[in-house]
């Protein structure tokens, strides 16, 4: 196989299987065990056991693979796991990194996740291999971790203010993976990717309403709120905290603008929170 993504049983990692699974590529995924890869209806040889924490198991998951998909989790050890897999992937003969990480990432974000974005982008960019960053803004589909709220009381809750956000939708930003990994003519570049319009949290709400026929409504909270709520729902301490300052940055770091990126990687336009709505509507309860 050519292609190894990491990260293939989360939310992006398994719509970048999918769409690769759909475009009949020759691909592989590495995880912990196999546990979790079940859900991927993928061939056994397709699958490489490797652990972020052991270079030596990075290594042969990644021989004989020239381009990976580099995808971590939020977590405190996220920087050293990408420092681990720069590593293996130079002495396993890797020749192209993509690398998922966070819209227009900045060492003095005050988020501690776009920080490490930050630096290990910088990392990547320096370890000599040829790379791409993606650098999605927040997605569409965070819409669906909202609707136990939805449909019970017919509110979603969060610290955006006002803030007018550039979300875009997770479809499109495994599209444009799948084109770095499949293609050439994307070395070297960052990839900053928004959906077609910068909306506030209200906005949102009007176009769920419109879409379900029941009336959604945003209500904003402090940010310390919103914290104590991810650990009542038993996300952890730390991850709850590193939730909050990402979602209180996103109010003050550049997620209004709106990129072309999308249309000129893909040829064609992204899709609208419109359309997401009509999706969503789906599953929101009357």
């Amino acid at each position: 196989m050519n292609i190894l993504v990491l990260g293939a049983t989360g939310n992006t990692g398994s719509t970048i299987v999918n769409q690769l699974k759909e475009n009949q590529v020759d691909f592989g995924i590495m995880a912990n065990d196999h546990s979790d890869t079940s859900k991927l209806g993928l061939e056994e040889n397709q699958i490489r056991i490797g652990n972020f924490d052991d270079v030596a198991s990075l290594v042969t998951a990644f021989e004989g693979v020239e381009k990976i998909y580099v995808l971590t989790p939020i977590h405190p050890k996220a920087q050293e796991w990408v420092e681990n897999i720069v590593t293996a992937a130079k002495e396993a003969g890797v020749k192209h990194l993509v690398k998922q990480s966070g819209y227009k990432a900045r060492k003095d974000a005050q988020s501690g996740p776009i920080r490490v974005h930050a630096i290990t982008d910088e990392l990547i960019k320096n370890s000599g291999l040829d790379y791409t960053l993606i650098q999605p803004n927040m997605f569409f589909q965070y819409f669906y971790l909202n609707l136990e709220t939805i449909n019970a009381e017919g509110n979603f809750y969060s610290c955006f203010g006002d803030t007018a956000l550039s979300l875009v939708d997770i479809n499109d930003v495994a599209a444009v993976a799948v084109k770095a990994l499949t293609e050439d003519g994307h070395s070297g570049k960052t990839y900053c990717l928004t959906g077609p319009e910068a909306l506030t949290s209200a906005q949102h709400a009007a176009l769920l309403t419109t879409a379900s026929g029941k009336q959604i409504n945003y209500v904003d909270i402090p940010k310390e709120a919103l914290i104590g709520a991810y650990k009542q729902a038993g996300v952890g301490d730390w991850l709850a905290v590193e939730f909050g300052e990402m979602f209180e940055w996103f109010t003050v770091g550049d997620y209004t603008s709106v990129t072309d990126t999308v249309e000129n990687v893909l040829g064609r336009k992204p899709r609208n929170f419109t359309d997401f709505s009509q999706e969503l509507a789906h599953s929101i309860e009357k």
